[in-house]
């Protein structure tokens, strides 16, 4: 079952119970992707006030795409953790039944975090074109933006988390390195691109 057949109040208190997902993985790409379905909101009614555009139509397109792949990683990390966790349920009475579990336990533990990173670099995307949009959009929905932005970022924040959690578990010095050097260029660039997000639309606001 999808995290997107829920209601709004089921998705809200299954959060909120004792239950381990959704976790903050899945809940940061629900707010990604209502955070991108506010910046095409956006460009569409600025659309509509200027059917004459034409640079408005590439970003919407591109937009729904990433809204769709958005919302489809929400449903991807419940999938990797899920996925953990019958890793660690692996019988283990035996030497070869060890073996077997412990590899088991490591392609889940890199699952779990390619996930994640995947997730952040989608995120990453989806700032870049909320910049754009910032610089386009109407100045009385450009607020709007800033929003959906803000909802971005702290997304790419929220599923980063999940890769420094799950880096203590992958016993391979160098794929873990190699994965918290992408984690870092992920949180680096998403900060640095919400910041500039930030100066454009505040200016628009106070100079509208």
């Amino acid at each position: 079952m999808s995290i997107w057949d829920w209601t709004a109040a089921e998705l809200r208190d299954r959060t909120a119970s004792d239950a381990p997902t959704p976790g903050g993985g899945s809940a940061g790409m629900v707010g990604a992707a209502i955070g991108m379905g506010l910046v095409l909101m956006a460009l569409r009614v600025t659309q509509r006030k200027r059917e004459d555009d034409q640079a408005l139509g590439p970003l919407i397109d591109a937009g729904d795409r990433l809204l769709a792949q958005l919302s489809e990683f929400a449903d991807a990390d419940i999938a990797v953790f899920d996925g953990y966790m019958a890793a660690l349920k692996l019988p283990r009475g035996t030497d070869e039944e060890k073996a077997i579990r412990r590899g088991a336990l490591q392609q889940a533990a890199k699952d779990a975090t390619e996930v994640p990173l995947a997730s952040a670099q989608a995120v990453l995307e989806a700032l870049d074109l909320a910049d754009k949009a910032a610089a386009l959009s109407d100045a009385g929905i450009v607020s709007d933006v800033g929003a959906g932005a803000a909802l971005l970022h702290g997304a790419l924040t929220a599923v980063l988390y999940n890769v420094d959690i799950n880096l203590k578990s992958i016993k391979d010095a160098e794929v873990a390195e190699d994965y918290a050097r992408s984690r870092d260029h992920l949180r680096g660039r998403g900060a640095d691109r919400h910041a500039a997000i930030v100066v454009t639309c505040v200016d628009r606001l106070h100079s509208g």
